[in-house]
């Protein structure tokens, strides 16, 4: 990025005229005010120097050979890396159209021959000044968008090495500097390591250097200061730490801490091979992009620590349920042999309530594998079509007898014919769990199942209804919240998981679910399974 015009610097203004006598005026008019002058005898010169290294102001004289002034303007113009340059056009013609002429193909003033010395420095003050605020809106514009860069691309991956790599690239070519690099701390081993951006041709970066550098060099000094270390020349600072050729190579360095909360996560180090590049009036837009930088590391830090625990969560759920179901099973064995020799009724009893309890444990288990494997984005659908007679037979067989032996009514009604397209044992289990859980509160009457279509036709909707104590209506909308529990007295209790589980699946299904409920009449439990075009089609002809 170009740096425009300081205003510490001496402005250049470059002189174009083919008339030495010409030159020689102009140049002792502005040389007593301090200008660095210089000095094209045609256009096509003026071209050349313009190119190689733009001035700050032009005064060019119209009529010239080869190239003329407005020739020369239109030239400069159309080139757009060179930046704006305020051109005066310097002409002993008088016509309005030579003005209009000039302001049309790009001049900013004009100054007539023969020149007067006061306004002849009272308009370069003028278009100096013009040039020192278009520099600055201009540098104003590219540092916005070069944070706005910088920022959607620390936002688009939490790739530490990734991240810090391109945006080092980005601040290298911002400021012009030789190199760029971070050193970043990992605080788990309490070690560092460094990203390096644009090592020069010739110039091996020294690799294993990050501890001597934390230790004793100026990293290490903006890291315990929690201060910017800016050296404009690192042969006559001190705070620079020589490692081999670096006092060769580096002669203006930049370290800029990067600490949040309290906590080091590295430090940002910029340097040039040229003392004096860096200064001051840089350090705003370092820190600015710093501070993005801050952030970036903080959050994938954060995602670091995250994908750990969710890791260590996977493992103790697996151990966890995997340690529960080796117990278990050894129970159930022994309760089959058992049921084989029983030798009274009391005896079948407390066979058959120690086996209720391990079908509820089992249950348990399993209810937590699942939200597990739903929250953790693990639940895999495996879609196909399905007979809604299929998924009544599913429930019927697992169910009635429970029905039965409640002495509630259960009814299933699902269209024979109809079809939906999802995950077969998902979608059964579903259905198993909300008719389980209505059984659980139902004293009388019964539970009803029943399944159509939503109005548009787009999702099949079904109804699990029961007339059974109803829920509270604080508790209606939480009763598909992990772990919730209604708290009806006298019932048995689930464990808080089922309902989530369905909620979970359904979603999963691009599904909705919910629940109308009344006390002591009973609950009403609906959820819809999105249909595939084609079957939507068919019945959107249907209800034709």
């Amino acid at each position: 990025m170009r740096q425009g015009m300081s205003v510490t610097a001496r402005p250049r203004i470059l002189i174009v005229d083919d008339h030495e006598d010409n030159l020689d005026l102009l140049r002792m008019m502005l040389g007593s005010q301090g200008y660095a002058i210089e000095t094209a005898n045609d256009g096509l010169q003026a071209l050349a120097m313009v190119r190689q290294q733009p001035p700050d102001l032009i005064l060019l004289d119209v009529m010239m050979p080869r190239m003329s002034g407005y020739e020369v303007v239109e030239a400069i113009r159309a080139e757009a890396n060179i930046g704006y340059i305020p051109i005066m056009l310097i002409t002993a013609k008088q016509d309005l159209s030579d003005k209009v002429k000039g302001l049309n193909v790009g001049a900013d003033d004009f100054l007539p021959k023969p020149v007067q010395s006061a306004e002849l420095i009272a308009k370069v003050r003028a278009l100096l000044r013009l040039k020192q605020v278009q520099d600055a809106l201009i540098n104003e514009r590219n540092k916005n968008e070069l944070l706005y860069r910088i920022g959607q691309q620390l936002n688009s991956t939490l790739d530490v090495d990734q991240l810090i790599a391109e945006t080092l690239n980005l601040m290298v070519n911002m400021i012009d500097a030789t190199q760029g690099s971070v050193i970043v701390r990992d605080p788990k081993r309490n070690t560092w390591r460094t990203i390096v951006a644009r090592v020069p041709a010739g110039l091996p970066y020294i690799r294993d250097a990050s501890v001597q550098v934390i230790a004793n060099g100026l990293a290490g000094l903006a890291l315990r200061t929690g201060e910017p270390q800016l050296v404009e020349d690192t042969q006559n600072d001190e705070r620079w730490l020589p490692l081999h050729d670096n006092m060769v190579r580096t002669r203006t360095a930049l370290a800029i801490p990067l600490i949040r909360d309290d906590v080091q996560l590295g430090v940002l180090t910029l340097t040039h091979t040229e003392p004096y590049k860096f200064g001051p009036e840089q350090l705003p837009l370092v820190l600015a992009i710093a501070t993005q930088v801050i952030s970036a590391l903080h959050n994938a830090s954060l995602y670091t620590q995250l994908k750990e625990a969710e890791a260590s969560r996977e493992y103790f759920v697996h151990m966890l349920t995997h340690d529960l179901r080796g117990p278990l099973a050894g129970v159930l064995g022994c309760l089959h042999v058992l049921s084989m020799s029983v030798k009274g009724e009391s005896d079948q009893q407390f066979i058959d309530m120690a086996q209720r309890a391990c079908a509820a444990q089992e249950e348990l288990i399993n209810d937590i594998l699942d939200v597990y494997r739903a929250e953790s984005g693990l639940l895999e659908l495996t879609k196909e079509p399905i007979l809604l007679e299929v998924l009544r037979e599913r429930v019927l067989d697992q169910l009635a007898g429970a029905a039965a032996e409640r002495n509630l009514e259960l009814t299933i009604d699902l269209p024979p014919e109809s079809v939906v397209v999802g995950d077969v044992e998902k979608l059964t289990r579903v259905v198993i769990n909300l008719v389980n859980n209505a059984l659980k509160f139902t004293r009388k009457g019964g539970v009803y199942v029943t399944a159509g279509y939503t109005a548009d036709g787009a999702a099949a909707q079904f109804t699990v209804r029961d007339t059974g104590v109803g829920i509270a209506p604080a508790d209606v909308g939480r009763i598909f919240e992990r772990f919730f529990r209604t708290q009806q007295s006298g019932l048995r209790r689930g464990t808080g998981l089922g309902l989530n589980f369905c909620r979970e699946v359904v979603q999963a299904h691009g599904g909705s679910i919910w629940a109308e409920s009344d006390l002591d009449v009973g609950t009403t439990i609906h959820f819809t399974i999105p249909l595939e075009d084609k079957y939507h089609e068919q019945v959107a002809i249907a209800s034709r």
